[in-house]
């Protein structure tokens, strides 16, 4: 049997939500869970909102490099966002667009280190797509930008 965001949820469910959250499941992975373990069909965009109109947060493990905790690091409103690093560092930057693409809810860019970059872009019904991909990136490149992106999506 389908759900849908009208569906209530039971507080034994937003337990088990908050759980694997406070575990650090990622928001695929909670999709996941709650489809084979609840047998609630969500979209990956429905968890999330989900996520947000019961106030959890997904956990993220303390950085061991650094002692001090980090500064507000939100960009000024005329900046994109983008992932940490710089230009040659070996790592995926994922930007969102400062005027979204017509029919998204959310779209970016994203520049892979092997080369590949493109446009991304998630829809009004949660489906996530590519446009003007330039290159292949490696699964662990495509794995480190699901990563990069669900970070940038939960900071809001």
């Amino acid at each position: 049997m389908m759900q849908s965001m009208s569906t209530k949820i039971s507080e034994e469910q937003l337990e088990c939500l908050r759980s694997w959250a406070a575990q650090g499941v990622d928001l695929n992975g909670i999709q996941k869970k709650l489809r084979e373990e609840c047998g609630i069909h969500l979209t990956y965009m429905e968890v999330r909102f989900l996520l947000l109109d019961h106030g959890i947060e997904i956990a993220t493990e303390p950085d061991p490099a650094t002692d001090t905790p980090k500064q507000d690091a939100t960009p000024a409103p005329d900046e994109p966002i983008k992932a940490e690093g710089g230009e040659n560092d070996g790592k995926v930057r994922v930007s969102i667009d400062d005027l979204q693409l017509p029919g998204t809810l959310i779209s970016g860019k994203a520049d892979f280190p092997g080369g590949a970059s493109g446009s991304w872009q998630i829809d009004q019904l949660g489906r996530f797509g590519w446009s003007q991909l330039t290159g292949r990136p490696s699964p662990q490149e495509m794995q480190d930008f699901q990563q990069e992106l669900t970070a940038i999506l939960s900071r809001g």
